[in-house]
């Protein structure tokens, strides 16, 4: 799993020390075994200088609602607006809100995925792929922030849980000028300080 997540960071992130906080820190899939939880999502985070380099993932139920391939216009317009939002805010900022995105990739999928896999099967077997597909379908997102007035023991907010209710628990993972942490975010909250 860290070897697919590394693939995925910005180059800076693993310059800035993501890849030991991933190897050595504490741990998201150690904690969770079964890492696709609804309702639980993750976010690691590399903070240097006014810059953090950011992983997200959470089962795309925790977004969308849903995990099987968008089916009707409505589905496929929830998808794109929720790629959208993903893409253009800031999954983490600062208190008084100096951050912006300055480089970002979302990915929306599962290892079930199968490229022209829908042309293959319209039959019942096709739904029972669409069944398993269900369990697997993930966000991953990437984003570089550049924030202003960024100290080492900044207090951050995450507007994630706020704008997906479903997303009921974020696990932040961190590493930084001030060493490295985890905080998990439950009900009503989303923010955190570096360093605590």
């Amino acid at each position: 799993m860290n070897s697919n997540i590394l693939h995925a960071l910005p180059k800076t992130a693993l310059s800035l020390g993501m890849a030991s906080l991933l190897v050595a820190g504490p741990g998201f899939a150690d904690d969770n075994p079964g890492a696709h939880r609804h309702g639980y999502g993750q976010l690691q985070m590399a903070v240097q200088g006014d810059s953090i380099d950011l992983f997200f993932t959470s089962p795309a139920y925790n977004l969308a609602g849903f995990e099987r391939q968008a089916q009707t216009p409505e589905e496929k317009a929830r998808l794109a607006e929720i790629s959208n939002w993903l893409g253009d805010n800031p999954l983490i900022d600062t208190v008084p809100g100096s951050c912006i995105v300055i480089a970002g990739a979302v990915h929306h999928g599962g290892p079930s995925d199968q490229p022209d896999k829908d042309h293959h099967h319209h039959d019942d077997e096709h739904n029972h792929d669409s069944e398993d597909e269900e369990g697997h379908r993930e966000y991953e997102v990437s984003q570089q922030l550049k924030c202003t007035e960024l100290t080492a023991r900044q207090a951050l907010s995450s507007s994630l849980k706020v704008r997906f209710p479903n997303l009921e628990v974020l696990t932040v993972e961190w590493v930084g000028e001030a060493g490295q942490g985890s905080i998990r975010l439950g009900e009503g909250e989303s923010t955190f300080q570096l360093g605590q």
